[in-house]
């Protein structure tokens, strides 16, 4: 299994000819298929890949984490290179606009292109369960509440006309790319908190071990309290790597680094993992 890391927000230091953007995108080579999770926010994570070396045309299937622009914003880039490949998104509850209020921002439109979604209908598939689309390749929506989400969620909303209600992020999905002995884990933003990822994961396949855990884990608005929990579960679950980056904070980056050690590794456009 080989995953490289197409777009993240930290640029590459050696490969300085890679670009690096305020979202992620993995495009993962295993069992003789091509899969991708997540297109960033732009067609970056594609001009990415061209300087890579790395054909987007044969990619059979690609997951989108989550409803949210900088895991799907770059679709119509896909879609400029792939002629075949489907598109997996969670159905979404309801039709509504996904929006982020801050003080510091104005509100604004952080959902999908729903105008691409429409052109491209045929080749996008609305999944409500969990499902292996292709060999080694799941899609969960089952996703426990054991531990609490991330508190940064609270900024996030869900809007249908003048109806305004914080996001509950059944929108949502785990990517698991399922080797012999062995899972990786993609979180996208783990707005349903890693540690639930990690739960849905252990529930649908328990009697494989988990390898790694990659992704964002949207802790940048956290307490460090809630930080080292998570920290402090992710070693006490024994996964041998732990790679993040994107929405997890710089804090929270140190600080797990600190609690899980070498098995801690953070992510940046161009990162290659083999398990």
């Amino acid at each position: 299994m080989r995953i490289t890391t197409l777009i993240e927000n930290s640029l590459n230091k050696v490969h300085d000819d890679l670009q690096a953007e305020h979202g992620v995108s993995f495009y993962i080579e295993h069992l003789g298929h091509v899969y991708m999770s997540d297109v960033g926010q732009s067609g970056k994570f594609a001009q990415n890949a061209a300087r890579l070396g790395i054909d987007l045309a044969p990619v059979e299937a690609l997951a989108i984490s989550h409803h949210h622009y900088d895991h799907g914003g770059g679709l119509s880039h896909f879609f400029d290179e792939n002629n075949a490949g489907k598109v997996y998104l969670r159905a979404a509850p309801g039709d509504f606009n996904y929006i982020g209020e801050s003080p510091s921002q104005p509100t604004r439109y952080i959902g999908l292109d729903k105008g691409l979604l429409k052109a491209y209908e045929d080749r996008i598939v609305y999944i409500d369960s969990n499902c292996e689309l292709l060999p080694g390749f799941h899609l969960l929506v089952d996703i426990p509440n054991r531990y609490p989400k991330p508190s940064g969620n609270q900024r996030l909303k869900m809007q249908q006309g003048d109806f305004k209600v914080s996001d509950t992020f059944e929108h949502e999905l785990v990517t698991v790319v399922e080797a012999q002995d062995s899972l990786v884990l993609l979180t996208g933003c783990a707005h349903n908190g890693v540690l639930n990822m990690v739960a849905a994961v252990q529930e649908a396949f328990p009697q494989k071990p988990i390898a790694a855990v990659i992704g964002g884990f949207h802790l940048s608005h956290e307490e460090e309290h809630a930080i080292l929990q998570v920290g402090n579960e992710l070693l006490a679950l024994n996964i041998p790597a732990v790679y993040s980056g994107h929405c997890t904070g710089e804090k929270a980056m140190t600080m797990l680094a600190e609690v899980l050690g070498e098995k801690f590794h953070p992510l940046y456009t161009g990162l290659v993992m083999e398990f």
